[in-house]
């Protein structure tokens, strides 16, 4: 590990190879960077559609990030007047602290489009004259039985009852992209991690511990004015590139990639002969 890590931080004390890293040369739509903002910011309304701009604000090496931990206690004693007293006393313990290779701070203007509109109508329909079977019909991309448990009645009538009418919200389509539209700036905290190896069960368990503690040590908002944050932190794990020739590799770059990827991570692959 401190061959390939040792010779990785020092390549990246550079902020043109730390930039590289962010946006490589064979990657024009800056997929990369787009990826590390998805894994953070939920693309729930709003769907990034250009990355003008990366600029890192702050560069750490070797950040340690330790996961909080919570011992509980008790103490009673017998008081004169023969009652029982107790007290419980929550001490923070701390554990062996997990290793982030390189911390970076950016700050990324992009251009986003929004992918749904304004609620633009509300509609509504009695259901009160319908039968089991007419109702089943006309709503067949309803499962009849689902709603009925889910309403919490016994039987169809009950749920007419409940609900004599069907409501239905009408959105307006979204705007359409125009590439004149003013950038949004976010801000992303990268952690990226160094693997000698393309130890991919290894990888990935490393990878999930690290963003649990970091989660768990970082407080931050629920969502923001396009959807969820979904982490603390976007996170990048880079290989050496010549793992990949290897008769041992377990798959493609792409393979490699896409599994990461599921997890919610990004993959580089550097060649640092």
């Amino acid at each position: 590990m401190n061959g390939f890590a040792d010779r990785l931080m020092l390549r990246y004390l550079e902020p043109a190879q730390v930039a590289s890293l962010l946006v490589p040369p064979d990657d024009p739509d800056r997929d990369r960077v787009r990826s590390l903002l998805a894994a953070v910011y939920e693309p729930s309304l709003l769907e990034v559609r250009f990355v003008d701009a990366v600029r890192v604000t702050a560069t750490q090496f070797q950040v340690p990030v330790s996961p909080p931990v919570t011992v509980r206690g008790s103490w009673e004693k017998l008081l004169p007047d023969a009652a029982h007293a107790r007290a419980t006393v929550d001490i923070p313990a701390v554990a062996p602290p997990y290793w982030i290779d390189l911390g970076l701070d950016t700050v990324v203007t992009a251009r986003v489009v929004l992918t749904s509109g304004a609620l633009d109508a509300l509609g509504s329909e009695d259901l009160s004259g319908l039968t089991e079977e007419e109702f089943a019909a006309r709503f067949d991309f309803l499962d009849l039985a689902e709603l009925m448990r889910r309403a919490r009645v016994a039987d169809y009538a009950e749920l007419q009852a409940q609900f004599p009418r069907l409501y239905r919200l009408h959105y307006a389509e979204p705007p359409s992209f125009d590439p004149g539209t003013p950038g949004r700036t976010y801000r992303l905290r990268v952690s990226v991690l160094f693997f000698p190896d393309l130890d991919l069960g290894a990888a990935l368990r490393r990878l999930v511990q690290c963003r649990q503690a970091l989660d768990d040590t970082r407080p931050r908002p629920d969502e923001y004015d396009g959807g969820a944050l979904l982490a603390a932190s976007a996170w990048l794990a880079v290989f050496p590139a010549a793992t990949l020739a290897s008769d041992t590799a377990p798959g493609t770059e792409k393979q490699v990639s896409d599994l990461l990827a599921a997890a919610g991570f990004v993959a580089a692959f550097e060649d640092v002969a």
